[in-house]
């Protein structure tokens, strides 16, 4: 949906901006923080993770550009470099290539530091991310090294909340309280922003984002309660990541042909269609080894039940 200001919807999508892929990442840290680099075993750390989110991050990427420039002439992958599609720099698929990014300066960095800093490295993205704008460091073409140090916080948060879980559940009312407050922070920053320019902020690199992104997700971490459905779609989250447009373009495209000017029904079936379809992607894709391997970055079955 293409809405403005003051829509509903607007500000609703534009209010996720600062907890959307924050969140993924900071799955991504407790991902990381099951199986931390080795650097023993550095190779074979790396080729896993080139098999389970570059693989299947090309093939969804090259997808969509086939599609938005062979079929349709239009879409967010029109027109892109098909340098920048291989490389994921279009489109959604800039958080795979940042996260990649992520996975080895962090990964090396923890297990050079024998997984001993842990909050000093988050303190350090931190401050980082506040600064990065300020300092004289140039675009590298292709590399989405912004997008980085703009999630390297919430990965580190991911990672320190898991590997300092006892002692972190132990304070779980002080850091509800400081999650609450920060989050208040980042609602009252945005509130000035929007008062001041019209729109809530989309500045990723400062005070607002960090508090909002961070305070959400402490809050959604000690106070959400568990909801059987998002367990079930778990297993299909990444699938659902790749491929939402295939969902929402759809709708988009059948309701622009039906001349329907419902926000709300667009929304609707929008969000819908965006969890439905690569939900069944992934079903079909699960039936073979080849595609499991290729779509969905997972190992064969009969490999997956031998480890």
């Amino acid at each position: 949906m293409e809405v403005g200001y003051p829509s509903v919807w607007r500000f609703f999508a534009d209010a996720l901006i600062d907890v959307r892929m924050p969140l993924f990442a900071f799955i991504a840290g407790v991902v990381y923080a099951l199986r931390p680099l080795v650097l023993a075993d550095a190779f074979r750390f790396f080729i896993g993770k080139f098999h389970r989110i570059f693989v299947p991050g090309v093939v969804a990427s090259v997808f969509f550009w086939l599609v938005c420039n062979l079929i349709f002439s239009s879409g967010f992958a029109y027109g892109a470099n098909p340098v920048a599609t291989v490389l994921l720099s279009t489109g959604h698929f800039w958080f795979l290539q940042a996260i990649l990014l992520i996975f080895l300066i962090v990964g090396v960095l923890d297990a050079a530091l024998k997984y001993r800093f842990t909050t000093f490295l988050f303190l350090g993205a931190l401050a980082l991310t506040l600064v990065w704008k300020l300092l004289p460091i140039p675009d590298v073409r292709y590399l989405k090294i912004n997008s980085a140090v703009y999630l390297a916080p919430y990965f580190l948060l991911g990672l320190l909340l898991f590997r300092y879980h006892e002692a972190i559940m132990a304070r779980q009312r002080i850091i509800i309280v400081v999650a609450t407050c920060l989050f208040c922070l980042g609602v009252l920053l945005n509130i000035g922003v929007y008062q001041e320019t019209g729109q809530l902020s989309r500045n990723r690199f400062d005070l607002q984002s960090l508090a909002l992104g961070i305070g959400i997700i402490l809050l959604t971490q000690f106070m959400f309660p568990k909801i059987g459905l998002f367990d079930r779609l778990a297993a299909y989250s990444f699938t659902i990541y790749l491929y939402h447009p295939v969902g929402t373009g759809a709708v988009r495209r059948v309701i622009e042909v039906l001349d329907i000017n419902s926000t709300a029904l667009h929304f609707t079936i929008g969000v819908t269609a965006g969890f439905v379809l690569p939900c069944l992607i992934h079903t079909m894709a699960d039936r073979f080894d080849w595609s499991r391997r290729m779509l969905l970055g997972l190992r064969p079955k009969n490999a997956a039940l031998l480890t």
